[in-house]
């Protein structure tokens, strides 16, 4: 009876359909392309080196998986550094427009297309940097081989110029370089290059002047969120307004590029990934949302504000002495516009606020970049400035706003 028994369950044991072993891992995405864009690297190594382990078993070339598996593993080191950077603003614009949309002061140099500056034909799309004091220009041209490369030249007062010198440790004779900018210090150096440590396409680089060598240091690639798997172009800071500018055409048609305006750090900080979900870690990455990006709201509103004055003022010293719109159909242009007293000196008072508003949101960015390098006790003393400029900065936004509605009021009879 016992043996019936084992039998039977042996034989029932054989008729249970099998069921089919589940993997022990699932993949998110089952493609490498798939992975990039979504800034996976971990998941395009694990892709890449299955192709690549597929590929040794069938005796085939893994040359290519190799190369793409340096790259991914380099943006993923990328990834883990990511700079914390607030953005407050963005356009798409046609490529050939972009300098007319980045809206510098003055103080701290221009930038030309090479074509407008040299009174010649364009040199596939290069731009010139001159510098505050227009001593100095910095630019992009081919040299034989068609390979752009940077070149630096000095202007002298009676209109004579150095020669054309090539920009000694920062020049790649093998990749493209182009859209250079000095800061105003006169050392420090940020432009594009497509060289080996390009993520892909143009990268934004840094570099230093070394005065002793007279040469550049070796450049640094600037990193996420500014650098990503396509072309991202020119960065330039304006220190007089706070605010930084940023050119790149990643989600973009072939006939446009997006324009990132953000505020500048005064030293590096980075995300900590452990303190971050993964995919939000990515979507800072790729910039997915500028309001993602936002800490403090006094902080972007002061940025915002300091960014449309400087959109009047460039206009303004392009075409009129200042703008103020009156009405939908009445905009002031110089002082001599106004027809009230009263509304005048409103106005005067609004430019002493606006002025000093500027004033108090540089301090404030200061003291927080400083803020989060400081002691417990640094930080209680400057927990009490900070909040004090905060109120500061609030009423100023405050007056600023009620004094436009009054200069309104008074000019139109109200």
């Amino acid at each position: 009876m016992l043996l019936l028994l084992v039998l039977s369950d042996v034989q029932a044991q054989r008729r249970k359909p099998k069921t089919k072993k589940e993997p022990e891992s699932q993949l998110p995405y089952a493609k490498v392309e798939e992975a990039l864009a979504a800034y996976d690297f971990e998941t395009a190594e694990q892709l890449l080196n299955n192709e690549i382990e597929a590929l040794n078993k069938s005796r085939q070339s893994t040359i290519e998986q190799e190369k793409k598996l340096q790259w991914v593993r380099r943006a993923q080191i990328k990834l883990n550094a990511v700079e914390q950077v607030t953005f407050i603003d963005s356009l798409v614009v046609p490529r050939d427009e972009v300098l007319r949309h980045i809206h510098l002061s003055p103080e701290c140099g221009t930038i030309s297309r090479y074509a407008d500056f040299f009174k010649t034909q364009d040199q596939m799309g290069c731009t010139v940097f001159q510098s505050q004091m227009g001593d100095q220009i910095f630019y992009a041209k081919p040299d034989a081989k068609n390979v752009l490369n940077l070149y630096g030249q000095t202007l002298y007062s009676d209109g004579s110029k150095s020669k054309v010198e090539l920009l000694e440790g920062i020049s790649d004779k093998e990749s493209h370089q182009n859209y250079p900018f000095m800061l105003t210090d006169g050392t420090t150096m940020y432009f594009a290059s497509q060289g080996a440590e390009s993520l892909g396409g143009y990268d934004i680089f840094m570099s230093r002047y070394d005065a002793d060598e007279h040469r550049f240091l070796p450049p640094e690639n600037i990193g996420m969120p500014f650098n990503s798997t396509a072309n991202d172009y020119l960065y330039a800071i304006d220190e007089t307004n706070h605010l930084g500018w940023f050119v790149t055409d990643r989600n973009q048609p072939a006939d446009k590029v997006c324009i990132y305006v953000f505020i500048p750090n005064e030293t590096r900080k980075v995300y900590v990934p452990e303190e971050l979900d993964a995919d939000k870690l990515r979507r800072l990455a790729r910039l997915t949302s500028i309001k993602e990006t936002w800490k403090d709201a006094n902080e972007v509103r002061g940025a915002q504000y300091r960014l449309n004055e400087a959109k009047n003022t460039q206009q303004a010293e392009n075409e009129h002495e200042f703008e103020f719109i009156v009405t939908d159909n009445q905009i002031y242009h110089q002082r001599s516009d106004f027809r009230s007293p009263q509304a005048l000196k409103v106005f005067d008072q609004r430019v002493k606020n606006l002025d000093e508003l500027y004033k108090v949101t540089k301090t404030l960015s200061r003291l927080r970049t400083n803020y989060l390098n400081s002691s417990q006790t640094q930080r209680a003393q400057m927990t009490k400035e900070i909040l004090t400029l905060e109120k500061s900065e609030e009423n100023l936004m405050e007056q600023i706003k009620n004094q436009e509605k009054e200069i309104r009021k008074l000019e139109l009879g109200l």
